[in-house]
């Protein structure tokens, strides 16, 4: 089967699937239409439909006399972003839109599903696919999918995650960790109001917010092995609404980003102990520390598979599966961690048609030429099983 072409010649069928998805988008946990129109072009294609988490569902094809069963994972779920492109198939949801192309990954495994079923006779192992509703929203769909049994019986799972700040016409990956585990913050610190021109009758929480937020960029630097990707960005400054006086509190938010646990927990506990000498003058605090998703961590046997299915799309040339990790989150992770498989990023970006903004941009696209590719790579997948 020469999947490349197969996918090329459907590429009108996935762009038609994919910008409908496109233009009514729903946020995490709310993706019924979406699933709705998932379910049904699968279910008249001739798989197996069970309900799983929220939204979400599984799609089955089972393949006489096979053995193996590979899963393939798309997420459903769009971003609270108002859409600023021109295009005539863009959201019609005031202030929600696929701004992170989840649309596209719909698309491709629809049509990768229409394909292997007109295939059917010829496939060597069961296929599942894994729509996933939530990946936006911690703690994702994903661990309640596994918790109702998605993965049963799957002994390879693939996901792949289109990426605008790789051109088309490549992937990457790496065996590993390939994206972060994305945590959050939040920190209300309590002084005393005084007026602006007396600061020494008040307690400044600006000031303790200032010095603090100076005082953690040295964790990263200072703390942390200069070989490992780890991020503390203070992204959230709220304090005061007048002039003339200091304010009684400031709140502070952020993110930390980390690829190895040992490093979350340093980067957590010294943020913590920050806090000692402000508590001797008098301030107080509300710290919270939200866990994200851990890290993907790609499985060797996971990443040569890919490897070994995109080189044919590819070359080998464009295939960079030695790649660095993003700091990004993604919740594929839980997926990964007990089944053995891997998940790359499909090259979406192309700066001759000034597709360059990044992921949860307003005006994030992609080269819609992408989507052939992610399907005769996941194609590959399976009938390489």
């Amino acid at each position: 089967m020469e999947t490349l072409s197969l996918a090329k010649a459907n590429l009108n069928w996935t762009i038609d699937k994919r910008r409908h998805l496109h233009q009514y988008p729903e946020l995490s946990l709310e993706e019924k239409d979406t699933a709705t129109f998932c379910r049904q072009i699968l279910a008249e294609l001739g798989y197996t439909i069970r309900d799983s988490f929220g939204y979400g569902f599984t799609a089955d094809l089972e393949t006489p006399g096979a053995s193996k069963r590979i899963a393939l994972r798309a997420d459903m779920d769009a971003l609270p972003i108002k859409e600023e492109n021109a295009h005539d198939y863009c959201s019609k949801h005031d202030g929600i839109a696929h701004m992170c192309g989840h649309d596209s990954h719909m698309a491709i495994a629809l049509t990768t599903a229409k394909i292997l079923i007109e295939h059917k006779d010829s496939l060597p192992c069961h296929v599942r696919f894994l729509f996933q509703p939530s990946e936006e929203r911690v703690p994702g769909g994903a661990i309640g999918m596994i918790e109702q049994g998605c993965l049963d019986g799957v002994d390879e799972v693939y996901g792949l995650h289109n990426d605008p700040g790789t051109e088309i016409g490549k992937i990457r990956l790496c065996e590993g960790p390939l994206t972060a585990c994305a945590d959050s913050f939040s920190l209300g610190i309590k002084g005393i109001g005084c007026h602006a021109a007396k600061p020494h009758d008040g307690l400044d929480p600006i000031l303790c917010a200032a010095e603090l937020i100076t005082h953690w960029q040295s964790f990263i630097t200072r703390h942390i092995n200069p070989a490992h990707l780890a991020v503390l960005s203070v992204t959230q400054v709220n304090a005061g609404n007048a002039y003339n006086v200091i304010p009684d509190t400031a709140t502070l938010g952020g993110t930390v980003r980390t690829l190895f646990p040992d490093d979350k927990s340093k980067i957590k506990q010294l943020i913590e102990g920050s806090f000692a000498h402000y508590r001797e003058q008098g301030f107080t605090f509300t710290f919270n520390y939200m866990d994200g998703y851990p890290p993907i961590v790609n499985h060797p046997h996971g990443v040569k598979r890919v490897t070994d299915a995109a080189i044919p799309v590819l070359g080998e040339s464009n295939v960079d599966n030695n790649t660095e990790a993003a700091g990004w989150g993604e919740d594929f992770s839980y997926f990964i961690q007990n089944t053995p498989g891997a998940f790359f990023l499909l090259g979406s970006g192309n700066p001759d048609k000034g597709i360059v903004e990044p992921l949860h941009s307003p005006r994030f696209d992609i080269d819609e030429d992408c989507l052939a590719i992610g399907v005769a790579v996941m194609l590959n997948l399976v009938l390489s099983a």
